[in-house]
């Protein structure tokens, strides 16, 4: 298994590159809300292009971004990514989401925003591999099993990625093998 990514940072702070690259390939930026989401969109697009998602052999792909970085994991079966940005909030935890159980886990961490995007990505990498959407996350089974993240939800495996600081990912896939991470350079996401 492959995960892609690409941290957009410096494309954010000087976008002419990017903004070269858009005209040389015709691309009207008209249809976002804001150059960043632009670039997120299309960064993901060029992952998937580049994670070999039109070459042999089929490959299942899966996206996620946040943030200034993006990710695409690429496998044989079922699999989904998710990476999340911490950000320092005062605002309440959506707490809904969560089973009873992943609340109690969650109330004992010494990083409630950090342990609950912990929590967020695995159930949203497990939605992407099952082919769900967020209304079914009530559908989820409960993640945290003896006062510790469950490495398993029924045939799926789940697995913390270390990519970028300040950041949580996480990957689900039926096998679990090594992930190789392949970092890519802005040039290789938007050549000109």
């Amino acid at each position: 298994m492959r995960v892609y990514w690409c941290d957009l940072a410096p494309l954010l702070t000087q976008p002419e590159r990017f903004l070269g690259w858009c005209v040389s390939q015709g691309l009207s930026l008209a249809p976002y809300l804001r150059l960043d989401d632009a670039a997120r969109h299309l960064a993901g697009a060029q992952l998937r292009r580049l994670a070999g998602a039109d070459g042999a052999p089929p490959a299942r792909l899966s996206i996620s971004h946040s943030g200034a970085l993006v990710v695409c994991a690429r496998g044989a079966g079922p699999l989904g990514i998710d990476t999340e940005q911490v950000c320092p909030s005062t605002a309440p935890l959506p707490l809904s989401c969560l089973t009873g159980q992943e609340c109690r886990w969650l109330a004992g961490q010494a990083q409630p925003s950090r342990a609950f995007l912990r929590l967020w990505t695995r159930k949203e990498c497990l939605l992407k591999a099952e082919g769900g959407g967020l209304a079914d996350l009530a559908n989820l089974p409960c993640l945290v099993e003896g006062g510790l993240l469950r490495p398993r939800a029924g045939r799926l495996r789940l697995r913390e990625l270390s990519i970028l600081p300040g950041y949580v990912t996480s990957l689900c896939a039926r096998k679990m093998g090594p992930v190789a991470l392949r970092p890519l350079s802005l040039d290789q996401v938007f050549p000109l």
